[in-house]
C-alpha cells in the first residue's frame, strides 16, 4: 500500500512545492514508484510536471466541492494511486481539500522559513494537524516540520532548527536558500543529485522514509 505524505502550510512562500517536487525526485531515484498529487489550485506542481523532465507523473486533483461525497470521490482517487509514494502537494489556504489532504495522509511535512510570521504560520499548521489527528483517532498523520528556504547568513536562519524546537514536532535537516533549486524548477528539473542542495533533500528524504517506517 502506498504511503502518502501531504505537503501544508497555512502560510504561502515556504517553499511547499519545491519541497514537494524535490522529495519525490530523490524517492523515485531510490528505486520507488512515485507519483504527486497538485490538489493545490494554484496548480504549480502541475506546471512544473508538464514540462516532462521529472522523474515521476505529477497530477491534478483538485478537491472543489465539499459535498461528503465530492470529498470520498477525491479521497478514493488518492487512494487508488498506484504507487509506493504518492506525495500530495496541498492548497495553501484552508477548506474542504486541506482538511482533505491532512485527514488521509500518513505523514506531513510542514514548511517553515525562519521569520516571526512564518513560524506563526507552522504553529497554526501544526495545531491544525494535531486536531485532525485526534478526531480521527488513528494516531495519524504524523508530522515533520521543514526548515525552508533557510539563509544561514542570517542569526535567525542558523537558528532556525533550534527555533522549531519549541513546536514540540520532529524536525528535519534544513532546506537552504539557493539559486539553484528555483532554476532548476524553472527548467522543469529537480535539482541536481550531487549538489549541496540536492544533499539536503537527500537527508530530507531519509528523516520521511524513517519516520514513514515507525507508523
Amino acid at each position: 500500500m502506498a504511503k502518502l505524505i501531504g505537503l501544508a502550510s497555512t502560510k504561502g512562500g515556504v517553499g511547499k512545492t519545491t519541497i514537494a517536487l524535490n522529495l519525490a525526485a530523490v524517492l523515485a531515484r531510490g528505486g520507488a514508484k512515485v507519483a504527486v498529487l497538485d490538489a493545490d489550485p494554484a496548480g504549480h506542481a502541475a506546471a512544473v510536471g508538464e514540462l516532462g523532465a521529472l522523474p515521476f507523473p505529477v497530477t491534478t486533483h483538485l478537491l472543489e466541492e465539499v459535498e461528503a461525497s465530492a470529498v470520498a470521490a477525491w479521497t478514493k482517487g488518492v487512494r487508488s494511486t498506484e504507487a509506493d509514494y504518492v506525495v500530495i502537494d496541498a492548497p495553501g489556504a484552508l477548506g474542504a481539500a486541506f482538511g482533505a489532504v491532512v485527514a488521509i495522509v500518513d505523514l506531513a511535512l510542514i514548511p517553515v522559513g525562519a521569520s516571526m510570521l512564518d513560524i506563526r504560520g507552522a504553529a497554526e499548521t501544526v495545531g491544525i494537524v494535531r486536531r485532525h489527528r485526534k478526531a480521527g483517532g488513528r494516531g495519524r498523520p504524523d508530522i515533520l516540520v521543514v526548515p525552508s528556504r533557510v539563509d544561514r547568513r542570517t542569526g535567525s536562519g542558523r537558528d532556525v532548527v533550534g527555533t522549531l524546537a519549541g513546536l514540540t514536532e520532529p524536525v528535519a535537516p534544513p532546506i537552504t536558500l539557493r539559486a539553484v533549486v528555483a532554476d532548476s524548477l524553472s527548467g522543469g528539473e529537480a535539482v541536481p543529485a550531487e549538489s549541496p542542495s540536492g544533499q539536503e533533500f537527500t537527508a530530507l528524504a531519509e528523516a520521511v522514509r524513517t519516520r514513514l517506517e515507525n507508523i
